[in-house]
């Protein structure tokens, strides 16, 4: 049986090279497109709808990896319609919203950072008072670190707030959280189900309390403690090829999961454990076809 993969990203299709050199030497027949490359016909001579990228109707394929969405979740929930009504396994699911994550690792019982989803204008004295200072503001759709701040005290806060009120009146939603004191971020790199490497990085904010820059690491086999966790919040969301972001407590060694990135990037994964993720990525998406 012939097992014919597409793979789809929001831009430039260099990224997905190394997909087709490993899926050729599995044996897999992996095309790689751009979410540009989708096309449909509507007329009323038409007996039903087909979904094409470039010339192939996308029932050609057992299955569609969606490796990245950037900004066409226009494309994106339009492929994972047209995969669904067609029985087309789909790897994987579409964005969350960070606000909705959230709810969703909470109500999996995962242990996550004390947060709170509000308008900044309206209650940020309320913020203070449930998180202390200094705690974190995050974008609901901020993306690699970006729409990320943490005020300190009251008057940053308000600064911060009427900074934000125009992004809010825009359609912008924060989370705001509770700062957990911890020198270093844990992202464990999960494949499948099954956490496969990690890296070790020093937090945004680690000078605060930390009178050493933390060390960065990495490790090919991840410790059980972060790999179950790791596992579990990949699961909670539903989410195939994820990279979990862990925190641990310095003064506790508490644990808590902070994000769950379903679009990682992979490039120091590799470098540093040297893990070949395309293989193993590829190797897992061949099992479900």
């Amino acid at each position: 049986m012939n097992k014919n993969i597409l793979i789809l990203v929001g831009g430039n299709k260099n990224p997905l090279k190394p997909f087709l050199v490993e899926g050729s030497k599995l044996g897999l027949n992996v095309i790689g497109a751009s979410f540009t490359e989708l096309s449909y016909l509507i007329n009323s001579d038409s007996k039903s709808f087909c979904l094409k990228v470039g010339n192939k109707d996308l029932k050609y394929f057992n299955l569609i990896y969606i490796r990245l969405v950037g900004r066409r979740f226009e494309d994106a929930s339009l492929v994972a319609d047209y995969a669904h009504k067609n029985r087309i396994k789909l790897v994987d699911r579409l964005p969350l919203a960070k606000s909705l994550e959230m709810k969703l690792l909470f109500e999996a019982g995962l242990p996550v950072p004390k947060t709170v989803f509000s308008s900044l204008v309206s209650v940020s004295e309320d913020l203070s008072n449930i998180l202390g200072f200094p705690f974190v503001i995050k974008s609901t759709t901020g993306k690699q670190g970006h729409g990320v701040w943490s005020p300190e005290n009251m008057e940053e806060l308000k600064r911060l707030a009427s900074e934000l009120k125009e992004k809010e009146d825009s359609g912008w939603r924060f989370i705001s959280q509770e700062f957990i004191k911890a020198g270093v971020r844990i992202r464990v790199f999960v494949i499948g189900g099954k956490a496969k490497a990690g890296l070790v990085r020093p937090t945004k904010w680690w000078k605060r309390f930390c009178a050493d820059k933390p060390e960065k690491s990495s490790f090919i086999k991840v410790p059980l403690k972060y790999a179950l966790l790791a596992e579990k919040a990949a699961k909670a969301l539903g989410i195939d090829v994820a990279g979990v972001d862990i925190l641990q407590e310095d003064s506790t060694g508490k644990l808590y999961v902070l994000e769950v990135n379903s679009a990682p990037r992979w490039a120091s994964i590799k470098k540093d454990t040297g893990l070949n993720v395309e293989k193993e990525i590829l190797e897992y998406l061949s099992s479900l076809v």
